[in-house]
């Protein structure tokens, strides 16, 4: 009950610290924001109907990411499953 509230909590703390951190020479942003969209694309129906368009949108880089699934861990592939427009 209070663990769903607690991943989107930290979904969105790693995704507004990233934004934060972009723009230091290390890409520790770019990761905190992959991390954290992540999480919220599992917890929030919203998220991954807005990440669905976006891929759909940019079909190069969707592309990209469906070649790149069979090298990602588990967590990754779930995501880019979970956010393929032409699955769903």
């Amino acid at each position: 009950m209070l663990l769903k509230p607690l991943r989107i909590l930290a979904g969105s703390l790693l995704v507004i610290g990233g934004i934060i951190v972009t723009p230091m020479p290390l890409p520790l942003g770019i990761i905190m924001i992959i991390f954290g969209t992540s999480i919220l694309v599992t917890e929030l129906p919203l998220v991954r109907l807005y990440v669905r368009q976006l891929r759909k949108r940019f079909t190069s880089l969707s592309a990209r990411l469906n070649r790149l699934k069979p090298h990602l861990p588990s967590f990754a592939r779930r995501l880019i499953e979970d956010t393929d427009p032409e699955q769903h």
